[in-house]
């Protein structure tokens, strides 16, 4: 789901009538900010007591000045209650404050200063009530969204306070349901069907975490506006509370259950078929440089993905054994970053794809053969018998010439229950070793939901 920046609309409120107390402290304000600094000697230089009464000083004339520019957001406020208005009032309201060392200040100077504090105060009090008798007319927007065009279901999380008031404001042109639904009880709060205007309101009786959720006929483009009602400037001006989200599985009855296209892994081999391939010397004596692997396909399978490690040496690898499970692992991970969608007749950037690369075969330089894919028995006995490969028929796409330790996808061709795996070794003083590992993969329909949880 896309956010777009959030924002709050000013909003009109009754206009008070103006308080004569907070006017007179302004003037009195006016006057003490024209005091001045008298700590100075003959010479013009400061002593050190002298150094500090002079942050006194300039402390008191910020602070003055501070208090001058809230009395006047203060009549702003009397005369339009807009939200912007109530901002600008709690900004300097916290901004607003007085210290100073009262052991350098003279009697004259301490009396003065305590008096700006007592202003201060007492301004501080008159907007307490002036900004608490406002703030319940507030309504805060917790998301807002326009011109939004929505391609597929989308669901907005939000967490609200028991006592509060959810606001539901809603525009499209073409056909949407909204569901409101109380994310820890798994409950639905509100329903609205083959409507394109909502304007409703909700009390909410519990503190939890809520979804609005929005599922579409077609591509509409919608308007929506969430907002709640606030109590206090503090629950205006707190940042909205932060909303995790994981997917995990389910099943088809549960909560939130969406339904996925997904895969099923089946292990072709339960062990690595190990296949030598004796070099063209040495089958002037004996053995063979070809070999023949028959690889059946369960039913219902649309790829098959194999790993083949082609080696010098008759030595197994710390990896041999583990393709499939590497591969259902990888899954796993890719689905948990979201990646769920299953292709099937796309490019490499695939899901199938990804999971080869997490799972490479070890490679040597020097160990390689050639691959030919044979989907036919017959072709496949000739091969092992000898007949050249330019008289046979074998699937050019799949096959590799002089492969190096490599895995791969292939998409089983409609009709064909069995591959034919053909390996030779074109090299007249070396033997290669192989390990091939496969596995088939078949459509399925997944089920997953989100979790949502409250960010501590």
């Amino acid at each position: 789901m896309r956010y777009r920046k959030r924002f709050v609309p000013s909003i009109s409120l009754t206009i008070m009538k103006k308080n004569v107390f907070l006017y007179m402290i302004v003037c009195v304000t006016l006057i003490f900010t024209s005091c001045g600094n008298r700590n100075g000697n003959k010479d013009g230089q400061l002593t050190d007591g002298a150094d500090i009464e002079n942050d006194n000083a300039t402390l008191y004339k910020q602070a003055s000045e501070k208090l001058y520019d809230f009395s006047l957001a203060m009549r702003k406020l009397d005369m339009e209650g807009s939200t912007e208005n109530i901002e600008k009032v709690m900004k300097i309201y916290d901004e607003l404050e007085f210290t100073y060392d009262e052991e350098t200040a003279n009697a004259e100077d301490v009396r003065k200063y305590k008096e700006l504090q007592f202003q201060i105060d007492s301004v501080k009090t008159v907007a307490d009530k002036k900004v608490g008798d406002r703030i319940k007319f507030i309504r805060k927007t917790i998301f807002h969204e326009q011109d939004h065009l929505l391609t597929e279901s989308e669901t907005i999380p939000f967490y609200l306070k028991k006592g509060e008031k959810l606001f539901i404001n809603f525009e499209t042109q073409g056909n949407v349901s909204v569901y409101l639904y109380n994310a820890d009880s798994h409950s639905t709060l509100k329903t609205y069907k083959g409507k394109r205007s909502i304007h409703d309101s909700l009390a909410i009786k519990n503190s939890a975490i809520y979804l609005v959720e929005m599922k579409p006929s077609g591509n509409p483009y919608i308007d929506i506006s969430l907002e709640k009602s606030v109590t206090s400037w503090t629950d205006y001006s707190s940042k909205e509370v932060k909303i995790n989200e994981e997917r995990t599985p389910c099943s088809a009855k549960d909560f939130g259950a969406k339904a996925n296209s997904g895969i099923k892994i089946v292990n072709v081999f339960e062990e690595p078929r190990e296949v030598t391939l004796r070099s063209r010397g040495k089958t002037l004596l004996s053995g063979n440089s070809r070999s023949v692997v028959a690889m059946q396909i369960p039913a219902g399978s649309s790829d098959v993905l194999y790993n083949l490690r082609i080696s010098t040496s008759q030595d197994s690898h710390s990896d041999d054994g583990n393709f499939c499970k590497e591969m259902d692992a990888a899954y796993k991970e890719i689905k948990i970053m979201g990646k769920t969608v299953y292709e099937k007749n796309t490019s490499s950037s695939n899901i199938l794809r990804e999971m080869l690369n997490y799972s490479e075969p070890y490679r040597e330089e020097e160990a390689y053969c050639n691959l030919y894919v044979f989907t036919d028995a017959k072709s496949a006995k000739q091969f092992g018998e000898g007949t050249p490969v330019s008289n046979l028929k074998y699937d050019v796409n799949l096959s590799k010439q002089g492969t190096q330790s490599c895995n791969d996808r292939i998409e089983i061709p409609k009709g064909v229950r069995t591959l034919y795996f053909g390996f030779e070794n074109t090299r007249f003083r070396y033997s290669v070793y192989l390990w091939l590992e496969s596995l088939a993969t078949k459509p399925v329909t997944e089920y997953y939901r989100v979790a949502y949880t409250i960010d501590e």
